[in-house]
């Protein structure tokens, strides 16, 4: 299959609501060819009038992630603007094949990134805000037994959105190390971790996913966001359930699901 096809196949399984397949035996492990269908999907989803690249998603960056899904290095996916939602947002689980949230901090790109090896102070020194957001995903059903890197990342990395909780000036943090996120459901603690669980440090993730865009000939842009990854493993809510995600720093970020 070529990328196109590849693209062609997950979006009509996406129209049909299909449950999520990996990429056939020959193709999986090939990660430029991921990312080309991936590429042609999103191209193909804003020509259909779905919005703009707006930000960018880190996905599998802590141990639990990676062990969760089997898959031990990150990936990429775009976001698209009009699925970018702000705290108090409603998601309706019925809109999902199976809806999934990932407790996440969220950074804004506010100037470009310097070439070259990027220290955090750089990355930092780059970023306007940064808040504790939710990732939205959509993984169809997926058998977490059954993945790899190439067959999520053709299906963008699984982002169908993301939630942001109320944006904090990122110069003041000074660092995004050594964080607190805590993550609780209808009032309750569910799970925590801490922010040097992503990667060791969020702003790390910034630049290796600078380095991965322009591997591939593009590049974050100011004004773009980028979720750093889940502190904490998915979870997969229910109609009724209210999901709350704290980090320290920052205020809360918070979703109803109906």
């Amino acid at each position: 299959m070529t990328p196109d096809q590849i693209a062609a196949s997950l979006a009509a399984q996406h129209k049909a609501r299909a449950p999520f397949q990996p990429l056939p035996d020959g193709m999986r492990g090939n990660l430029d060819l991921a990312y080309a269908a991936q590429k042609i999907l999103v191209d193909g989803l804003t020509a259909a009038g779905e919005g703009e690249i707006a930000g960018w998603k880190v996905g599998l960056t802590t141990a639990r992630m990676q062990a969760m899904c089997a898959v031990a290095q990150p990936i990429a996916g775009a976001i698209l603007g009009p699925r970018i939602r702000r705290t108090g947002a409603s998601l309706a689980v019925q809109a999902f094949v199976r809806l999934g949230l990932e407790s996440e901090i969220a950074l804004r790109l506010a100037k470009p990134l310097p070439p070259g090896e990027l220290t955090p102070a750089m990355v930092l020194d780059c970023l306007d805000v940064a808040c504790a957001a939710f990732e939205v995903v959509e993984d169809r059903g997926a058998d977490y037994a059954r993945l790899d890197a190439s067959s999520i990342i053709a299906d963008n990395s699984w982002n169908a959105g993301v939630v942001l909780g109320e944006a904090v000036d990122a110069a003041g943090l000074v660092r995004l190390t050594g964080r607190a996120g805590v993550l609780s459901v209808n009032g309750a603690v569910s799970d925590q971790g801490n922010s040097d669980d992503v990667g060791g440090d969020p702003l790390g993730i910034v630049a290796w996913l600078a380095g991965e865009l322009a591997s591939r000939g593009e590049a974050l842009k100011p004004g773009q966001w980028v979720m750093t990854g889940s502190i904490v493993p998915t979870r997969f809510p229910a109609a009724g359930d209210v999901y709350r995600f704290e980090v320290e720093g920052m205020p809360a970020v918070e979703v109803r699901i109906v």
